[in-house]
């Protein structure tokens, strides 16, 4: 599930570490880098189990509003409904999702505050209005409705507010795992079940994940064990620039591209250069962008011609790969 663009941005933060450390043993940086990588399931879990604690706030507020001492005729015979949502049911049973939740001991009631306005809210959505006087009852209608509720919620800002409150590491990662969840969340069936596996945005149990991750691994061991040669690389190919007054991130995402054209055969230049520039727009300064197309394309044209580069398989051709 987790692409090797993303990845990518998790290698560049771990060099950053690294570097701004002062360089630890290669063993513990592994070991942390997987160990964040394994996090992210986490916050995956327990962005699933605010969506289904939504839903047991909106079933209380029905119970509350019919012991009123007063209660409407609405009140009295509520809609149903949305807390009867079948797909809500079955990711309530299912016996990997509750374990999960278990592990990580969440408890939202100390933010129910936060819910119930949430609740309050959403309920003046069209979506909302829409799906509760629908006749329709099929999965799909179900499954539908789920997920708008779920992207309501994460976009929801107070409630982003206390995933970051909970643990600081979330910030960054907080929209993509959501877009993640989404996903998974959105192929589950009609099928998926009690004992069903419970997808996760790293799932050792998928082998594409696994080599994926490999990859982001062997990328950062490999860019630290060539950290200083390739810092000589990258001043050789600086003549209108200091070395001392690049930006940081920038020479990181050098040291990456170079790794990647010389020790990774099946990835294409084009593919390595793109994914740089992507990554300079997201965590460098305005002008990186071009600062490390003009420097890659330079590089790379020189380490070609020194034969450090040798591309195979499906490193010959130049074009992105799928989920790239």
């Amino acid at each position: 599930m987790l692409s090797r663009h993303f990845l990518r941005t998790k290698v560049l933060q771990s060099l950053y570490a690294y570097s701004v450390s002062g360089g630890d043993d290669l063993g513990i940086i592994e070991k942390n880098f997987l160990h964040n990588i394994e996090r992210l399931n986490d916050l995956g879990v327990t962005q699933v189990s605010a969506l289904l604690y939504f839903f047991e706030v909106a079933k209380k507020n029905i119970e509350d509003a019919k012991a009123k001492f007063c209660p409407t005729e609405d009140e009295m015979n509520p809609n149903m409904r949305l807390v009867d949502n079948r797909f809500v049911l079955q990711l309530n049973n299912n016996y990997e999702l509750k374990k999960a939740c278990e592990r990580l001991k969440i408890n939202w009631s100390e933010y129910s505050s936060i819910f119930r306005n949430m609740y309050a809210t959403f309920k003046t959505t069209a979506t909302y209005k829409e799906y509760m006087n629908t006749e329709n009852r099929d999965f799909k209608t179900e499954h539908e409705m789920v997920l708008a509720t779920y992207r309501y919620i994460l976009n929801y800002e107070p409630l982003a507010d206390v995933f970051v409150e909970r643990n600081l590491f979330w910030e960054d990662d907080y929209f993509q795992v959501a877009q993640y969840t989404h996903t998974i969340l959105k192929e589950l069936n009609e099928d998926f079940s009690v004992e069903s596996p419970f997808p996760l945005p790293y799932d050792k149990r998928n082998e594409t994940d696994l080599l994926v991750c490999d990859f982001a691994v062997e990328l950062l061991k490999k860019t630290i064990l060539l950290f200083d040669k390739n810092t000589e690389v990258i001043k050789q190919n600086l003549k209108q620039w200091e070395f001392d007054r690049v930006a940081m991130i920038d020479i990181l995402i050098l040291k990456m591209a170079i790794t990647e054209f010389m020790c990774f055969p099946t990835i294409p230049e084009k593919v390595t250069i793109n994914e740089c520039i992507e990554m300079s727009i997201e965590y460098s300064t305005n002008k990186s962008r071009l600062f490390i197309n003009g420097i890659l394309s330079k590089m790379h044209v020189e380490l070609r011609s020194q034969g450090k580069i040798k591309k195979t398989g499906r490193g010959l051709i130049e074009e992105s790969f799928n989920g790239e």
